[in-house]
């Protein structure tokens, strides 16, 4: 009953940004109030206290499984309406708003600042991560509700990165997504994008064996093609629909949910690419960061059994540990890359040294 209570924490950030859309234009002032939810997060994940348990699988009884099943699936499926529900109403927010007098433009801007700062994180901490959770499901339909998430912040290429690509050679000195010892966050951004985006479509061309005919017919069975039609046709349609300020400002939200998201993989096994002790990613035990990310803070067993439900995956200690949850180490990274990077390489000296003795 506690765990089904402690995991509605994922719910409360992106409902308060549905809040926010459903109740603004805001003035300056009560715009910025609403980033409150968002460092109050922050600080919830600062001082949050820590997992301590071992490496354990409990196993439930069937009935009990089956009542855990619906939960977790209910908290993606809601998630995934607020994903949908918030891109949709910070279009329509973003048409309200005024640019007449000096006084609205100042107010406009002030809340085009905060869109940036709620959707875009929401994007990144809700809908990415439920994105990652339904395209690892064995269900086609939840893959194409997964592969839709990841459309609303033009990545969808990264489903076949991610599963073709990362899972199959994380940690090693190949796999993109693995940040190398001594590579800055600003420089791993700008190589996995790109890294990402041709990793997939030669994945694609090479599954469909049309390298030599690039245009024949099958080329519309191309993933990574679907993808960049659908979010092509939604930037269209939203610039019609909406605007060019709408449709800029899901861009920017989209970026935003995506630089989020490659902050999480740069952290999540920064340096391990190549390790003699062969840890498969970094430790969180922030008990916040893993209610309010779904589970996804327990890294190291989704990778050792990527099909499991995040609320079957165990928590592990086999690996260097972050110091605090995924929130902080969000900003950390981001912020002062440099101390980051050095608390990095100390503790995986001292991972090492547990490793050989």
């Amino acid at each position: 009953m506690l765990n089904r209570l402690y995991s509605l924490v994922c719910l409360f950030f992106p409902s308060a940004v549905l809040v926010f859309l459903l109740t603004g234009p805001h003035d300056s002032a009560s715009a910025l109030a609403w980033t409150f939810s968002l460092w109050l997060m922050v600080a919830a994940d600062w001082l949050s206290p820590r997992i301590t348990l071992k490496k354990t699988f409990k196993p439930l009884k069937a009935k009990l499984a089956q009542v855990s099943n619906r939960h977790f699936n209910g908290l993606l499926y809601a998630l995934a309406v607020l994903q949908f529900s918030n891109i949709f109403f910070m279009l329509v927010y973003a048409s309200q708003l005024q640019w007449q007098s000096s006084d609205e433009i100042i107010t406009s801007l002030v809340n085009l600042v905060v869109l940036r700062i709620l959707v875009g994180t929401s994007s990144g901490s809700s809908g990415i991560i439920v994105a990652h959770e339904l395209i690892h499901r064995s269900s086609k339909v939840l893959q194409k509700v997964g592969r839709l998430l990841m459309c609303t912040v033009c990545y969808e290429h990264f489903v076949i990165a991610h599963k073709q690509g990362h899972h199959r050679r994380v940690s090693k000195p190949d796999d993109i997504a693995t940040a190398r010892s001594g590579e800055a966050f600003n420089a791993y951004c700008k190589r996995v994008y790109v890294e990402h985006w041709l990793y997939s479509w030669r994945y694609e061309m090479q599954r469909l064996a049309i390298s030599n005919n690039p245009w024949q017919s099958k080329i519309f069975n191309n993933r990574v093609l679907q993808g960049l039609i659908i979010e092509t046709i939604a930037v269209i349609a939203i610039i019609y629909f909406f605007g060019w300020l709408a449709a800029a400002l899901f861009l920017y939200c989209a970026f935003a949910g995506v630089r989020l998201l490659e902050a999480i993989n740069y952290f999540q096994h920064w340096g391990l690419g190549g390790q003699a002790h062969k840890a498969l990613a970094w430790v969180n035990d922030s008990w916040l960061t893993h209610y309010a990310l779904l589970g996804m803070s327990y890294h190291i067993e989704h990778h050792e059994q990527a099909a499991q439900h995040y609320q079957d995956i165990g928590y592990s200690e086999e690996g260097p540990k972050m110091p605090y949850g995924y929130f902080v180490m969000n900003l950390w990274v981001k912020l002062d890359n440099r101390s980051y990077q050095k608390m990095a390489n100390r503790e995986l000296e001292r991972y090492a040294s547990t490793q050989s003795s």
